[in-house]
């Protein structure tokens, strides 16, 4: 009996331990697990401001085998996300059941794209004066996140004399920027003053007087003085009697002009004006009541050698006033052919050259140099570059005043002219060469003709303006130190 029982322990215990080996088998090959469900998103991605709730996680135990269906789990959450403040915010859930646990979390970035706003208060006026300072009507700026960053905002101006901009631009703190811009518009209404010097009605006697401009001034709101954008049009013959009006005008920069003019009356003198002086008539006698002398500037030039042939032709004789040019040679066929030679300049450069009596005449006797080189003697003939009244000169006040005595001291003489070609700038037809030389001949006894021979098309009009003078009883000489002199009034 005892024997039986103990073999029923036995296959008891044998089968027990078998069942136990079996479910522990049985249980590892289940392979339980804790599953979370929705699975969260790693990375969750929401804009500044707008609603966020964190998702809801549940957890279940499951195994291969065995509770597919899974048995709940408690889950715990940690962490948590501010949606109205941007930044990098963890969620965690952790679970645990029968020994398994498993963590889970996601990344909550939430981020400011929107750009904050730059509100200007409107400009009421049209326009502004220029050269005043801009008062600007305001401006805020608000971000949704940041709030009222007006103290934020950076200005940048641009200004190009006729509109002012104003570039206003923000950046809250994430980063994203707002601009704006606001044009002004600058205007003058305001006309400058012109006020003419002197008398508005000017008489005096044809070859009595020369006319010398009594002045004048303009003076604008915004740009102050600018008498040097003074327009005169019209011109006085005071050798010719008749009524002159010159018209004065001035306009600033914003197209608002200003307008004036003079009377100059001149009127034919009681008794003729007859020149009896002796000079350097060629039979030695008195000089001739009519005589043309001929000059020209700034030569020599590619032109110079047709007109010595056209003079030639005629057996006129004329004065070169020369420079240091590339044709220096011609200078001597010149002196060789009976002209006069004379000293305009060596190089015609106006700054320099009247930037002190030293320059000058540093320039002067270098050109003098290559005069004597050409014809073997210096000569003390000259004319001053831009004449004696030239205003090129006004950077150096004085300095045509000093520079004409000190040539006279110095043995030279100097002269200007009375009748231009206007070939300098005035005009570049040779019709209106002509038209010019013997409409400002004509009426004088003693005409001093200031033309260029670096300009073809003022040479092309000599042939015509000696066959006129000679055939209405002219005498055309080549000046001398003792030749008349026309000075000009010195403005300097």
């Amino acid at each position: 009996m005892k024997k039986a029982s103990l073999i029923v322990l036995i296959c008891v215990f044998a089968v027990t331990a078998a069942l136990a080996g079996a479910l522990i088998t049985l249980n590892v090959l289940n392979e339980w697990r804790i599953d979370f469900e929705p699975v969260p998103e790693p990375m969750i991605v929401i804009e500044a401001g707008d609603e966020f709730s964190p998702p809801e996680i549940s957890a279940f135990l499951r195994g291969r085998f065995f509770a597919k269906e899974g048995i709940p789990a408690e889950v715990t959450s940690e962490g948590e996300a501010d949606s109205s403040r941007p930044g990098e915010y963890v969620l965690s859930w952790s679970a645990e059941l029968s020994g398994r646990t498993n963590k889970t979390s996601s990344h909550v970035i939430v981020r400011d794209t929107t750009p904050p706003e730059i509100v200007l208060i409107p400009e009421e006026r049209e326009y502004i004066l220029p050269g005043t300072a801009y008062d600007d009507p305001g401006f805020s700026a608000t971000d949704s996140i940041d709030g009222d960053i007006t103290g934020r905002v950076k200005i940048e101006r641009e200004d190009d004399g006729k509109f002012l901009t104003l570039y206003y631009s923000v950046t809250d703190l994430s980063g994203n920027e707002a601009h704006a811009e606001r044009t002004v518009k600058y205007d003058d209404p305001f006309p400058p003053t012109l006020t003419l010097s002197g008398e508005v009605e000017i008489k005096f006697y044809a070859g009595r007087q020369t006319y010398e401009e009594p002045g004048y001034a303009a003076d604008d709101n915004v740009s102050g003085d600018i008498t040097d954008r003074v327009k005169v049009e019209g011109s006085v013959d005071s050798e010719t009697p008749g009524v002159y009006t010159l018209t004065y005008s001035v306009e600033d920069d914003w197209g608002n002009r200003a307008e004036a003019s003079r009377t100059v009356t001149v009127v034919e003198p009681p008794k003729p004006r007859k020149v009896t002086v002796q000079k350097d008539y060629p039979q030695g006698g008195p000089l001739p009541d009519k005589v043309i002398y001929l000059t020209f500037d700034d030569g020599p030039g590619p032109y110079t050698a047709e007109l010595l042939d056209i003079l030639a032709k005629h057996n006129v004789k004329a004065t070169f006033f020369v420079c240091g040019t590339g044709y220096t040679d011609l200078i001597a066929r010149e002196e060789a052919e009976g002209h006069s030679v004379g000293v305009h300049c060596y190089s015609h450069v106006y700054g320099p050259l009247y930037a002190s009596e030293e320059a000058y005449f540093a320039d002067l006797w270098a050109m003098n140099e290559i005069v004597k080189e050409k014809t073997g003697s210096y000569t003390s003939l000259l004319r001053f570059p831009g004449g004696s009244s030239n205003t090129v000169s006004r950077f150096n006040p004085g300095i045509m005043t000093r520079l004409a005595a000190a040539v006279t001291e110095a043995g030279f003489t100097y002269f200007d002219w009375n009748v231009s070609s206007l070939d300098a700038g005035g005009t570049t037809d040779t019709g209106e060469v002509f038209l010019n030389v013997t409409n400002g001949i004509a009426g004088k006894n003693v005409s001093i003709v200031l033309q260029h021979d670096t300009k073809g098309f003022s040479v092309a009009a000599v042939d015509d303006i000696i066959e006129w003078g000679l055939e209405n009883g002219y005498v055309f000489l080549p000046l001398t130190p003792t030749s008349p002199t026309v000075h000009h009034n010195i403005a300097n």
